[in-house]
């Protein structure tokens, strides 16, 4: 997760903020929902109704999708009234990168191969995606339990700013050289200004997340370290979970139109 943002426009910089990740996490699970269970269909409306975006902000994000073919919408053959948001499988990996990685890391504890299939089937990881946000929509995000992740993930960029630092840590502790995390560095991984680098380092340092060692040297504190190996190991159970269910409807299942 705190790979370099890949060049060209920067996709994963919009996605890496809570609200607007949860806007298409949820665009997902409608749609395969639809798809594979008999839901209903996945249309704006339906989206504005659990986004947790305004009616403005989430029509103006699917205009942003559907101008970068991330979804496309489509009239139903059934009923020419209705217009379906399906997401592309670039949209669909892109929104899943974190879902995957939990799973592969549960891989590698338990010496499973569950994400395997994730790889050559995008449509495996839209119905986890969907079991998730059914879960979510019943009892809430496994995120919220996890205060200094859930804050952090509400910035532009917040979250792999977090996993950074997590990853300069975990590489000192192996006596392996950290990544640098002065904010030129951070700007220029994420694609965000260096001064919006300097807020997020801000606010973690006055919540006393962050400890400074010298001038743009940090780490985090034993409890962040702590909150942060938790809240893996909960999405990581919460995903195996699912990625054993999600085996059942596979891509090759005829779409519906």
């Amino acid at each position: 997760m705190a790979e370099p943002a890949p060049a060209g426009w920067p996709l994963r910089k919009l996605l890496n903020q809570l609200e607007r990740y949860y806007s298409a996490y949820m665009l997902i699970g409608q749609y395969y929902g639809w798809r594979n269970h008999g839901a209903a269909v996945p249309n704006l409306s339906r989206l504005q109704a659990i986004s947790g975006q305004s009616p403005r902000h989430t029509a103006s994000f699917c205009r942003m999708l559907q101008t970068r073919n991330l979804i496309s919408i489509e009239t139903l053959q059934a009923d020419r009234r209705q217009k379906v948001l399906r997401p592309a499988e670039r949209l669909i990996r892109e929104v899943g990168r974190s879902c995957a990685a939990f799973v592969q890391a549960h891989d590698l504890v338990a010496g499973s191969a569950l994400a395997l299939p994730f790889e050559q089937d995008a449509g495996i990881l839209g119905e986890m995606i969907f079991l998730s946000s059914a879960r979510v929509q019943g009892a809430g995000t496994v995120i919220a339990e996890f205060p200094t992740v859930l804050r952090l993930a509400g910035y532009d960029s917040g979250y792999p700013l977090l996993a950074a630092l997590m990853l300069s840590h975990y590489r000192r502790a192996a006596g392996k050289e950290g990544i640098s995390l002065t904010h030129g560095a951070l700007a220029e991984r994420f694609q965000v200004s260096e001064s919006h680098v300097g807020n997020v380092l801000g606010h973690m340092r006055q919540v006393r997340a962050l400890l400074a060692c010298g001038p743009q040297e940090f780490r985090v504190t034993e409890e962040v370290v702590d909150e942060f190996e938790h809240w893996c190991a909960a999405e990581m159970a919460h995903y195996a979970d699912l990625a054993q269910r999600a085996m059942a409807y596979p891509e090759s299942c005829p779409p519906r139109t």
